[in-house]
């Protein structure tokens, strides 16, 4: 007698799930257990869960770093109080020699290297508990600046990004006459071009050079170096000779000699060689935000050089390269002017006021160590890409 076909379908399917249940445990055995399948579907789970997230988190970290640096390089007070900062700690102490600042609402914080010793600054300056090379101060704490400059130079200060909700400003007279942006290709390059932008629309007519294939939409010299009566060379390409006495220089990969870097990542990110090593610098929104505002950036006080003191300016907006927008940093429009000498410059129309960011593989060269007596020298030179 025959059984039942609903019987036989039933048998059947419970053979047939026992045979998947054996062959899954079998390959599971051979894969290395029941405990390694868990932890590695739970190592994909997260890994899928990051790349979800990563392009949020980097969205808002990029929103809150506009809302930041626009809030704190809008105002030239901010970078007056700066400048001040570096100048009081430098005629406190002779034997400090500040280099870079940390511009917040209220207080500025600045990183001072020490020639022997650690020597403390008077009050109202007081060391931060984490890193003994920066002071902090408040900026009601300031007053005048000091009649005297150190070197007979006056600071020349460039915002690098933000740490945290203070704007990172570095001088260019205390550290390393040549300034190499490296690393990370696309994001090396909107630093420079933000940083040229900064030093041309700060600097007089005449003091700033930029070179050809520092952005596509800028037709500069291709021997930066052509100019000697220039302070500041910008360069696209480490130069083959050595800069002139005199010049400072700021280049995408290492220059010759003693140089300061600027190691630069896929995510925005920089990091000073020989600086502090707590220092991360957020440069993500340093491109957008000085496109922005480069037609307000305040002149550099007590720089006379060039042609005049800071004489009216044409300066050019320039698109960003299709580069940059794959690197995930923002499309923005660069400010770089063309800095030939003018015979007659013409006054530019006033600009309108700035809309607020918040509104809507080779062998780097050693790193450089800070001091006040001089810096080491990096012969290095780097073939990255």
């Amino acid at each position: 007698m025959n059984a039942p076909t609903g019987w036989t379908r039933l048998i059947g399917l419970i053979g047939l799930l026992i045979l998947v249940v054996v062959l899954a445990h079998w390959i599971v055995r051979r894969k290395g257990g029941w405990g390694a399948l868990r932890r590695r579907v739970v190592r994909e789970l997260k890994t899928a869960a990051r790349a979800f997230a990563t392009p949020v988190r980097t969205e808002l970290r990029h929103r809150r770093g506009l809302r930041v640096l626009g809030r704190l390089l809008r105002d030239a007070a901010g970078w007056t109080d700066a400048a001040t900062a570096l100048r009081r700690a430098a005629a406190a102490r002779p034997d400090v020699r500040p280099y870079a600042a940390l511009l917040g609402t209220d207080v500025v914080g600045v990183y001072a290297a020490h020639g022997h010793g650690e020597s403390a600054l008077p009050e109202p300056w007081a060391r931060d508990a984490a890193e003994p090379r920066l002071w902090w101060i408040s900026r009601a704490d300031l007053g005048a600046a000091p009649e005297t400059e150190r070197d007979g130079e006056a600071p020349v200060l460039v915002c690098l990004g933000r740490s945290g909700t203070d704007a990172v400003l570095l001088d260019l007279t205390a550290v390393p006459p040549a300034v190499s942006v490296t690393g990370e290709r696309r994001t090396a390059r909107a630093v420079l071009q933000a940083l040229a932008a900064q030093l041309d629309a700060r600097l007089p007519a005449g003091r700033v050079v930029v070179g050809a294939g520092v952005h596509p939409r800028h037709d500069g010299p291709a021997d930066v170096f052509e100019r000697p009566g220039a302070g500041y060379a910008v360069s696209a390409e480490a130069p083959e000779r050595n800069r002139p006495a005199g010049m400072r220089l700021l280049t995408l990969g290492v220059a010759h000699h003693s140089t300061l870097i600027l190691e630069a990542d896929g995510d925005g990110h920089l990091r000073l060689h020989g600086g502090p090593p707590a220092l991360a610098v957020d440069a993500l929104p340093l491109a957008r935000v000085v496109s922005r505002l480069v037609h307000t950036l305040p002149p550099v006080a007590g720089d006379d050089g060039g042609s005049g003191p800071n004489p009216p300016k044409t300066l050019h907006a320039l698109s960003a390269d299709d580069d940059l927008v794959e690197t995930g940093l923002p499309s923005t429009a660069m400010a770089v002017s063309a800095t030939a000498p003018r015979p007659e410059p013409t006054p530019a129309p006033a600009a309108p006021a700035a809309a607020g960011p918040g509104d809507e593989d080779g062998d780097l060269a050693e790193p450089t160590a800070f001091g006040p007596a001089g810096v080491s020298a990096a012969t290095a030179r780097s073939s990255s890409s």
